[in-house]
């Protein structure tokens, strides 16, 4: 199963490309596809991950095809083959 990950906003600033086509197995959450993303990049996960809430949301806006994630399931969220996950930095300049 694959899922289309776009990376914006200061998060680019670690060197991940702006979208990847992300390979995961069927019944993976947006957790899941998140933890893959983050896979061994340090830069990505000091800058994403917030430890002391064990959750990305105090430092990202996530979005699934156009929906914010918090209005589904949050981390929960089930990823369908073909969707497209957005990070969005909450920082980020003009």
């Amino acid at each position: 199963m694959r899922v289309m990950v776009k990376v914006l906003g200061v998060f680019r600033e670690t060197g991940k490309p702006k979208e990847a086509s992300v390979n995961i197995v069927d019944g993976s959450s947006i957790g899941d596809v998140i933890k893959t993303v983050i896979g061994d990049d340090d830069a990505l996960r000091m800058i994403l991950w917030d430890k002391q809430v064990d959750s990305p949301f105090p430092n990202a806006l996530i979005m699934l095809d156009g929906v914010e994630v918090n209005n589904l399931q949050g981390m929960a969220t089930p990823v369908s083959d073909g969707q497209e996950l957005v990070l969005l930095s909450v920082v980020h300049g003009g």
